[in-house]
């Protein structure tokens, strides 16, 4: 997998380069927006890791250009503490995910870790003569975080509608935070805290096993309901967990709490997706994306 860093502070730039490399993915950088878009051309790479405030050409206005191209490569921004009006910004314009400075090496690489997977799955061929109209389907698979990318390449195989390759990339990552959380902290029942702990000492699949050794929690599904009409695709994703009380979640665009944000990924999924709501107890989420 090959990845991208733009960032004009030298220390941060090395910093970044050298924990990738010894990951062993295939890493380049640059120092602004401009030769970001240069090696992006050149190096046509998967993920693109860049700073907001930078001189010459800042990250957004590199965002803007990539996505207006159509670009389909996963975009994470880096951004300090009090620029959190610039965070959502860059989401706004296509951003997958932000990281916050001084970055962790657990975040970052949990983070690459996490979309190498869709890297290696999303690249389906779709091909088809004509244009299907109408698709009502429904999946239910059981409990398994390792099944989730051959989950997501089915759900994505059954859209058959021409979408640009950002499009298919944003349903992915879409799709992959949702059944995860459905499976983590709805059928699983895992909390926040039990999740930090785990991902700090990296026993996130002891945490699994463990959990799973309650044959109540190992029998519970997930369902997936699939709708695709001539001007919309939709997905209702429903776990057997207990639900919360979504109606208490406090908007998370305001202030600094964005950058400390415990269901990040969920927020983030708002931006993939041009509808989203939560049904019934909160164990049950809908997500739609409108064709153009």
């Amino acid at each position: 997998m090959k990845i991208l860093i733009v960032e004009d502070d030298y220390g941060s730039r090395e910093y970044l380069l050298n924990l990738i490399q010894l990951e062993g993915y295939d890493v380049r950088a640059a120092i602004n927006g401009e030769e970001g878009l240069a090696a992006y051309k050149e190096f046509d790479p998967d993920i693109i890791i860049s700073d907001i405030q930078m001189p010459v050409m800042d990250g957004l206005q590199m965002l803007n250009i990539l996505r207006q191209d159509k670009s389909d490569t996963i975009f994470i921004i880096t951004t300090a503490f009090g620029s959190e009006d610039y965070a959502i910004d860059a989401l706004r314009l296509g951003a997958n995910n932000y990281l916050k400075k001084p970055i962790k090496r657990k975040s970052l690489i949990g983070l690459i870790d996490k979309y190498k997977l869709i890297v290696e799955s999303h690249k389906l061929a779709r091909t088809a003569e004509g244009k299907l109209l109408k698709k009502d389907i429904t999946l239910e698979f059981r409990t398994d975080i390792n099944h989730i990318p051959a989950i997501i390449s089915q759900l994505i195989s059954e859209i058959n509608f021409d979408l640009d390759d950002s499009e298919i990339t944003n349903i992915e990552l879409g799709l992959d935070e949702l059944i995860t959380n459905s499976m983590e902290h709805g059928n699983m029942g895992i909390s926040f805290e039990e999740k930090v702990e785990a991902s700090n000492n990296n026993t996130m699949l002891q945490l699994y096993a463990e959990k799973l050794k309650n044959k109540k929690l190992a029998r519970r599904k997930i369902k997936v309901k699939f709708k695709l009409r001539p001007k919309y695709c939709e997905w209702i994703i429903t776990d057997e967990g207990d639900g919360f009380n979504w109606r208490l979640i406090p908007d998370p665009t305001k202030g600094a709490q964005l950058m400390e944000l415990n269901g990040r990924g969920i927020f983030i999924t708002h931006f993939l997706f041009d509808e989203m709501e939560y049904l019934d107890k909160g164990n049950k989420i809908r997500v739609r994306k409108n064709f153009k």
